[in-house]
């Protein structure tokens, strides 16, 4: 019977699943809000920091060349009759100083007391006042620490200009180094407006650059509503200044916090330090505009939650509404249901004939208390059980299983046609006696035509199927034993009587049927077969049994037969069991003797199969089989998709358990250990032994290099755990080596060497641990190693050859030297340039040896030279490898040595400057060395490191190389141009020689000529040569007109 709904309980499901929705949807929201705020603060700090360093190096650039400038101006003033005592000379060298100066508003020379000696502005010279009580130049003295350096001053109004700026001081000395008068450019504070206000990536950023004292020399854009005297008259007092002084001013950075600039908001501060001054650049922006660019990418789908949350609560409202409305309509469907109900119990509850009524679903309505009985079911458990349920099965009339498709209902809902005089069989529970009916079904259609209920009704004819059966079963019993059987048929009961044997029988036993029954089972068997019990005890437990018997003939011999029985019942219960024989002694002879033969040839075959693929002492697969096994697997990955893992173990400290207790112990210790290993693994699986105490595990359908760590690690466990041998605790642990196919997708026998590869470095990591192989760092060293081969092969074979390139004076045209070279005539590719293998043994032994070859070359052709009357320099790159030798001074003496035609003074050994600066003490103590041989030196390279003035006074190179790089581009590029203006300025200042790599043009020469840099060498001299070509070309060359008349 039918429950009236419990009302709004629809209603209410839906508002909850509503509200989860809704919580899932805002819980999504909050992850993606925060995901994005992540992503836009990483953003913004790595377009900061990328502006920064483009920053702080323009500014070192920018300052630099200011510095070399004022040094060489400071210079020409030092060289003027008088000194700087001579007024006019000044003048006129500061007005030419400030018309190739642009970027400085004003260049003046003060005496040490602020009055002015000479001017960049002419007319304004008399107007200009004593600065000399000016807080600036106080503080200039007080804070000027006597060395030769620029100072850069605090940032002060114009007196003329009316603007702010700051100044570059430098002091002059006389001859016995007091300071007699002080050189000073002024540039304005907006000097890097001109440098930032067209690039488009410093937008909605702050840039500038600050004292250490917290004064601003530039920012930009300037405060809009803040003076300038605010900005630079006085120092900074925000969070990056604090944090720069309560820090001792780092190199690099990260703070955010307020600045009085902008109102108290708080900025997002990055900063870095330049390296040749005391200054720090800082890049900036309002931590505001960070949420608003965020606030800004989750708006739209901000407003895209909005509108789905409204849609969702719309629609949940509707639903909730249909879903009340149906309630209400089902509760008074169900009450006029009951009522029906009532009316229809009485009437059917007296019937003699089964009923049970369905709804159109299949359910059970209800039913009659002859249904109940027939089917075996209370009316309680009836009511609401469907047609298929399970308490209930129906049987066919040949006593089969009924489908639940051909249940009287269910033809009924198939096909709405009612069903007639069905014969069916009711099972009620396991071992209960089945009832027999007689089912009819009939639909009951409702006012619209629609199916409405199915009514099934039993009439009980069960006593009538069972004398049928009984009839039936006794002609099927003669009939299926005795009708044309080629076969030995008898008819026994389970006692052993024979009932009943045919003709076949007879002519088997050699016996009439009658002697047949009279002997009975146990005449007719040889009781000393033990097969006999175990067919009779089968036969009981399943109802059938058949093998192989000794029987029994009339005249006393022994046959075996091939015997076949089965148990079967009457209709009245009785037992019987029919036995089917056919004679098996021919053929069981040659069977026998064919089983002999094929015995033996298995057993040999399973030896040989042993002994070929699993390991004799453990029975664990070999090599052979591990082979077959891996290659099947890398297989299987291919077609399911997944990983397989294969694992080397090598066992730590058995060798001890062999040496002190004997091979004996050790092979039953090994025996121990592979049971335990192989308990470990899965089936599927496979483990083998391939050595000593080496064992290879291979580990199918891992969907990750995850999936084998818990193997991994109880490998690992039980391989440790104390074996009991003969009273001794033995106890070993193990290194594990993976590699995943198809991660790896190496050969198979590739894949076992990576893994044993593996293994070792988790033996130098500390062992009872595992490595998982690195596919990729594996093949870069691979490729490493094997150019590293190619190279050591080269060098035996003495492939390398040196080529020169002539240094001249661009001025005289003078040949001033040659530099030697190093490249690879390749007997595939050709001649190979420097960059194709000198990285490749830049950290190897092997370039200590090619840099000793390349030295020995030099000198040998030198000498070669030499006799020719041609005494040419020649410099030789040194390895950074070889500076590192201890030896390196007595190596190259052993050498000068043993060439003593060569003077030491035309070997010059060039050094990178970034090498030079890895060790700057034990770099100048070498250097000083050979220098004491008559060796010089130059700095190669100059201008790509990050040098200093303090390094370069530290190192005794006569010779700075400016890098190709910069001279190459100066033409184009005014930051390249003003590096290459920056060290010849250095060297001038240092009085260092400067040579300039990469003159590949007449205009690349007379810049260079201009720049006060006489010596170069590059293509638009001559390209590099071998040795054999010089005399040839320096004879061309010295027939020419001179260098410097080419460029004019």
């Amino acid at each position: 019977m039918n429950q009236p709904l419990q009302s709004g309980g629809a209603s209410h499901t839906l508002n909850r699943v509503t509200n989860v929705v809704i919580a899932l949807v805002l819980l999504l929201f909050v992850f993606y809000a925060i995901d994005s705020w992540q992503k836009v603060k990483a953003r913004e700090d790595q377009h900061m920091e990328s502006i920064l360093v483009l920053m702080a190096r323009t500014l070192d650039t920018y300052f630099l060349s200011k510095q070399a400038g004022m040094l060489t101006l400071a210079e020409s003033i030092d060289k003027l009759p008088g000194g700087p005592g001579n007024r006019a000379g000044m003048q006129h060298l500061l007005e030419d100083y400030k018309k190739h100066r642009q970027d400085i508003s004003l260049a003046f020379v003060t005496d040490m007391r602020g009055q002015f000696l000479a001017s960049s502005h002419t007319r304004e010279l008399g107007q200009l006042p004593s600065i000399g009580e000016q807080p600036s130049f106080q503080v200039f003295l007080s804070e000027y620490d006597n060395t030769r350096g620029i100072y850069l001053g605090r940032p002060q109004l114009g007196m003329l200009s009316g603007q702010w700026a700051f100044s570059l001081r430098y002091v002059l000395r006389d001859r016995t180094g007091k300071g007699v008068a002080v050189l000073t450019d002024v540039f304005p504070t907006d000097f890097l407006v001109s440098v930032w206000k067209e690039v488009p990536v410093v937008e909605r950023l702050v840039v500038g650059v600050m004292r250490d004292d917290g004064y601003l020399l530039s920012r930009y854009p300037l405060p809009p509503t803040i003076r300038k005297e605010d900005v630079f008259g006085k120092p900074r007092t925000g969070a990056l200044y604090s944090y720069l002084k309560r820090h001792d001013f780092p190199w690099y950075g990260r703070v955010t916090g307020p600045t009085a600039l902008s109102g108290g908001d708080d900025f997002v501060n990055v900063f870095y330090r330049l390296e040749s001054f005391p200054l720090t650049a800082f890049v900036a922006q309002p931590e505001h505009q960070i949420v608003y660019l965020w606030f800004a990418g989750i708006g739209t789908p901000l407003v895209m939650l909005i509108l789905l949350l409204v849609s969702i609560k719309l629609v949940s409202w509707k639903l909730v509404e249909q879903a009340r409305r149906s309630e209400a309509e089902r509760m008074a469907a169900d009450a006029a249901l009951r009522a029906s109900e009532a009316e229809q119990r009485f009437l059917i509850d007296n019937l003699m004939t089964g009923v049970v009524v369905h709804d159109a679903a299949g359910t059970v309505l209800r039913c009659n208390n002859e249904a109940s009985k027939l089917l075996g079911l209370t009316f309680e458990q009836m009511t609401g059980k469907h047609l298929i349920d399970p308490a209930w099965r129906f049987l066919n009339e040949d006593g089969s299983t009924m489908p639940v498709t051909d249940y009287p209902a269910s033809r009924v809902l198939t096909t709405r046609q009612p069903v007639k005089d069905l014969v069916a069989g009711i099972v009620r529970a396991e071992g209960a006696d089945i009832s027999w009916v007689l089912c009819r079904a009939d639909p009951w259609m409702g006012a619209a035509g629609e199916l409405d209920q199915i009514v099934v009704t039993f009439v009980d004819i069960t006593m009538r199927r069972k004398l049928t059966s009984e009839l039936e079963d006794r002609e099927l019993k003669f009939k299926a034993l005795f009708e044309n059987s080629m076969d030995a048929v008898l008819l026994t009961v389970p006692d052993g009587r024979v009932l009943a044997a045919n003709r076949a029988a007879c002519q088997l036993f050699g016996l009439s049927e009658a002697q047949i029954i009279a002997r009975g089972r146990a005449g007719l068997t040889d009781a000393a077969d033990p097969r006999l019990h175990e067919l009779l005890v089968k036969r009981a437990e399943a109802g059938r049994a058949g093998g192989l018997l000794t029987m029994i003939r009339g005249d006393g011999s022994r046959f075996t037969v091939e015997i076949s029985s089965s148990l079967y019942e009457d209709s009245q219960g009785g037992r019987y069991s029919s036995m089917i024989l056919r004679d098996m002694s021919e053929r069981l002879r040659s069977q026998a003797e064919l089983e002999a033969a094929n015995t033996e040839m298995r057993r040999i075959n399973e030896q040989l199969a042993e002994v070929a693929h699993f390991d004799m002492l453990t029975h664990l697969p070999n090599r052979v089989l591990l082979s077959d096994r891996l290659q099947q697997a890398m297989a299987q990955s291919a077609r399911r998709d997944k990983s397989v893992g294969i694992a080397f173990l090598d066992l730590d400290g058995f060798k001890e358990i062999n040496d002190r207790y004997g091979h004996a112990t050790g092979d039953e210790f090994l025996v121990v250990i592979s049971k335990r290993l192989k308990s470990v693994l899965r089936d599927g699986d496979t483990l083998a032994r391939i050595g000593g105490d080496e064992f290879v595990a291979v580990m199918t359908d891992l969907a990750s290099e995850q999936d084998c760590e818990p193997l991994l690690r109880r490998l690992l466990q039980v391989a440790a755990e104390p074996v009991q041998i003969d009273g001794h605790p033995l106890q070993v642990s193990a290194s594990i080596g993976v590699t995943l196919y198809p991660t790896d997708s190496s050969s198979s026998e590739q894949l076992v060497r990576h893994a044993d590869q593996a293994m070792y470095l988790a033996k130098q990591a500390g062992k009872n641990r595992y490595h998982v192989f690195d596919v990729v760092n594996d093949a870069a060293i691979r490729t490493k190693r094997e150019s590293l081969e190619q190279i050591k092969a080269a060098y035996r074979r003495r492939e390398f050859v040196l080529f020169y390139q002539p240094q001249v004076n661009m001025d005289s045209g003078e040949v001033v030297g040659m530099e030697a070279l190093i490249r690879w005539l390749h007997p595939q590719r050709g001649l190979l340039g420097p960059g194709i293998f000198l990285p490749v043994i830049e950290d190897q032994e092997l370039a200590i040896a090619i840099g000793e070859m390349v030295l020995e070359m030099a000198l040998v052709q030198m000498e070669q030279w030499q006799g020719m009357g041609l005494p040419l320099p020649v410099s030789v790159n040194v390895f950074s490898r070889q500076l590192q030798q201890e030896d390196f001074v007595q190596k190259l003496q052993a050498l000068l040595a043993a060439h003593p035609s060569v003077p030491p003074a035309r070997l010059e050994l060039e050094i990178v400057e970034t090498s030079a600066l890895q060790d700057i003490p034990q770099v100048s103590s070498l250097m000083h060395a050979c220098a004491e041989l008559g060796v010089r030196f130059a700095l190669d390279d100059f201008g790509t490191g990050y040098s200093s003035l303090t390094y370069l006074k530290k190192l005794p190179a006569q010779l700075l190389k400016i890098d190709q790089s910069f001279v190459r581009d100066m033409l184009e590029d005014r930051d390249d141009l003003a590096i290459v203006e920056g060290v010849i300025g250095l060297s001038k200042a240092f009085n260092r020689k400067v040579i300039a790599e990469g003159v590949e043009t007449v205009a690349h020469g007379r810049m260079l000529l201009s720049l006060g840099c006489t010596l170069g060498q590059g293509y638009g001299i001559a390209r590099p040569m071998p040795a054999t070509d010089v005399p040839r070309w320096l004879s061309q060359w010295q027939a020419q007109q001179p260098w410097a008349r080419r460029l004019g």
